[in-house]
């Protein structure tokens, strides 16, 4: 999709997190305000200031308010968001329910607008109970009463809401993540990067990307590789990402003999040269909000391999440009790998233009900011809203 010619009447708005660490929703948050920019979108991000968000935000021209996070109850960034919007901030676009608190409270009576993110499936106030659980619903109640419009990133999550009562149909909106698309002329060499990983020769190389954690089911596709090592002798499968269960994994390795063809790397920041490097890229988590990685994947024309349910679904044209595999079945998952091994190129080109065709962060902007001149009343806008 080309560029679409930006809007003639500028906005300013805030993107808000306070996450200290860069994962998914950072990354959404920076590339949605780099894309604004490159509109006629006045977009800037607030966050805590020594924030890898915040540092990257201003590498690429995106002013960053620093809002340190304190307390669960944010009281100070209220003051702040109240402040930006006394001098004319229009919108402040929050990505969790504490910033979602947070403006809320210090919005009310200044004419700007709140909205929303929904990023997860089961937001973390869906998990509690007892007068936790009392607390939460007042609080998501009040902010929902302050709140211009709900945006989710995929059906999936949109449905979720929706099934638990957490919103109104007429609240929410579904636009799905969109990402720049991956320099690859920065990329390392794909040989180089192989040899550097003991990967022999032209050896199939399958790598997955997701946090050592149980709701990632990294297990599955452990479970799976006895199978594609019966059929691809030499394969390996490097797994980058860290968490709570990389010595039951570990363990689960060593048990199924697997030291020599699957491999625990950790923390990687390189994530986009070894996907590069690989014949494929597998996500095996059960049910995913959306998927951010796999269109990391398919932008550098790599087959994709999801399970059937959540985000992935919206992402991945099952047999066209990946595969789709029913969760926690490493014989399916098995049958799946192997046939990507076979013919590696067909899917990840079509891929490709899956993700130029829908999911560049250009065509996010173009959908965000129509919904930001929806919300504030401006006489046309002119892209349809989605959803």
């Amino acid at each position: 999709m080309s560029n679409p010619t930006p809007n003639s009447e500028s906005i300013r708005v805030v993107l808000m997190t306070d996450a200290d660490v860069f994962a998914g929703t950072e990354r959404h948050i920076l590339d949605l305000a780099g894309a604004l920019r490159r509109r006629n979108v006045d977009a800037s991000v607030a966050c805590p200031g020594e924030s890898p968000l915040a540092e990257r935000a201003v590498a690429i021209g995106v002013p960053v308010h620093d809002i340190p996070k304190r307390g669960r109850i944010d009281f100070a960034a209220a003051r702040t968001l109240r402040q930006l919007a006394e001098s004319g901030v229009e919108i402040v676009h929050a990505h969790n329910g504490r910033c979602a608190l947070a403006a809320a409270i210090g919005l009310r009576g200044t004419g700007a607008k709140l909205i929303i993110t929904q990023h997860f499936l089961a937001p973390a106030r869906t998990r509690r109970r007892g007068p936790a659980a009392f607390l939460s619903k007042f609080i998501h109640r009040f902010i929902l009463r302050r709140t211009s419009r709900v945006i989710a990133i995929s059906n999936a999550v949109a449905q979720a809401a929706l099934d638990r009562g957490d919103i109104k149909d007429s609240q929410i909106s579904v636009i799905h993540n969109g990402l720049e698309p991956v320099d690859t002329a920065t990329l390392r060499d794909r040989a180089h990067l192989r040899r550097e990983m003991d990967i022999p020769g032209e050896s199939p190389f399958i790598f997955c990307a997701a946090r050592l954690e149980t709701e990632k089911n990294v297990s599955t596709l452990i479970r799976a590789m006895p199978a594609v090592l019966a059929a691809n002798p030499a394969a390996q499968c490097l797994i980058a990402g860290r968490g709570r269960l990389q010595d039951e994994l570990n363990s689960e390795i060593a048990g199924l003999n697997l030291q020599h063809h699957v491999r625990l790397l950790g923390f990687r920041a390189d994530v986009n040269d070894l996907i590069n490097a690989a014949d494929c890229f597998v996500l095996p988590s059960p049910a995913e909000p959306f998927g951010l990685v796999l269109l990391e994947a398919m932008s550098l024309g790599k087959p994709v391999i999801a399970t059937r349910a959540g985000g992935p679904m919206e992402i991945v044209e099952d047999n066209h440009t990946g595969l789709l595999v029913p969760p926690t079945d490493p014989a399916a998952l098995a049958a799946a790998i192997c046939r990507l091994l076979a013919h590696p190129a067909d899917m990840g080109a079509q891929g490709r233009a899956r993700f130029d065709q829908l999911f560049t962060a250009d065509l996010m902007a173009v959908r965000v900011e129509s919904l930001y001149r929806q919300i504030l009343g401006h006489v046309s806008s002119p892209f349809p809203l989605p959803n």
